[in-house]
């Protein structure tokens, strides 16, 4: 079921489906404030069938506390979460880009290999993500290392801007 053009918690609408899942959708959405402020963000939402099985909205819940704190430059920032009427969005960082997998696609697509800096970056910018998951702390000082458990192309977004970022941290 597509939620283009709804707008959820009174404030973020959802403008077009983004990428779909094994259990969430994910929307390019827009946030609007007051005097005409907007910002680009992206929605994951819970898709119907898995929202009465426990275990999934728990993993869900979960994925948006863990990715609320995990604060670094290459890993998708978490912004919100929102239940309206049981159904559960978790509202995060736009990455302007292409996913790893989407490169991969087009260098095969031309019979021709990534070039080695870009790989190279690449692999730079998710392990430092990974670290910083890995490093996270717990508010009382306690290490609380985070394991992301899904790292595979469509989980690391190349950013126009060439930053790197990791997300989905919904099996973490």
């Amino acid at each position: 079921m597509d939620l283009s053009g709804q707008t959820i918690d009174g404030k973020y609408q959802l403008v077009s489906i983004a990428g779909e899942g094994g259990m969430a959708t994910v929307y390019k959405g827009v946030i609007r404030g007051a005097a005409g402020f907007q910002r680009t963000v992206a929605v994951k939402h819970v898709r119907p069938e898995f929202r009465a099985l426990k275990n999934y909205v728990e993993m869900f819940i979960e994925e948006a506390r863990v990715g609320s704190e995990l604060a670094h430059p290459n890993i998708v920032q978490v912004h919100d979460f929102c239940a309206v009427d049981g159904n559960y969005f978790l509202i995060m960082e736009w990455v302007d880009g292409i996913d790893l997998g989407g490169l991969i696609k087009v260098y095969r697509e031309a019979k021709r290999d990534v070039p080695w800096a870009l790989a190279a970056a690449i692999g730079i910018g998710t392990l430092r993500g990974l670290g910083a998951a890995h490093d996270r702390v717990a508010p009382d000082g306690t290490p609380a290392p985070v394991i992301h458990r899904d790292v595979s192309p469509h989980n690391v977004l190349l950013g126009i801007n060439g930053v790197v970022k990791l997300s989905d941290f919904g099996l973490a």
